[in-house]
């Protein structure tokens, strides 16, 4: 693998887990997080 695209993948992986930590990347519970948040009252 070229080196610059493993150097990018693993700044992917480490800016993956600071933002999300290290919980599953699924698109359903990661939409019930961003609605929870943005619910109205």
């Amino acid at each position: 693998m070229k080196k610059w695209f493993k150097k990018f993948l693993e700044k992917l992986e480490k800016a993956n887990k600071e933002n999300f930590g290290n919980g599953k990347l699924d698109c359903c519970e990661l939409n019930k997080k961003g609605n929870s948040a943005n619910t109205k009252k």
